[in-house]
């Protein structure tokens, strides 16, 4: 069974889409525009380090910065908790 992914925070940056979801091991999953797949990374405050990149408008995007330090977070611990 895949773990279960927890969406924390949907916004608009530069044109693109982004849903920023967490998992109960503390994952971060970065997902752009309409893809179902996920780019995984870690979360720092202020930003999610994405190791392997997200390709966006011909260039790779290796730091992504956010506004949802809290909302991650609190995501996390309620996955840990269930």
């Amino acid at each position: 069974m895949a773990e279960e992914v927890k969406i924390v925070n949907e916004f608009d940056q530069n044109n693109h889409h982004f849903k920023i979801g967490v998992s109960a091991d503390g994952q971060v999953s970065v997902y752009v525009d309409d893809e179902t797949k996920a780019h995984h990374g870690y979360h720092f405050p202020g930003v999610i380090q994405i190791p392997k990149g997200i390709e966006l408008d011909g260039q790779i995007i290796l730091r992504l910065p956010i506004d949802c330090d809290d909302a991650i977070e609190e995501g996390i611990s309620k996955l840990k908790a269930e």
